[in-house]
């Protein structure tokens, strides 16, 4: 498995439930383990760029 996804996280769209990448690795298929819905978004980090117009 890649590096950079171990550090995703994703987001339940109907239970709520943060989800490790991790976790998704273990399941046939991309479910939440929990509720077993498909739709799943992924996190984002708060970092905000500033960009200088010209």
């Amino acid at each position: 498995m890649p590096g950079y996804l171990d550090m995703a996280t994703y987001l339940c769209e109907k239970c709520g439930k943060t989800i490790d990448s991790n976790e998704l690795m273990g399941l046939p298929g991309i479910r939440c383990p929990v509720c077993g819905h498909r739709i799943l978004y992924k996190s984002r980090s708060p970092i905000i760029r500033e960009i200088k117009a010209r």
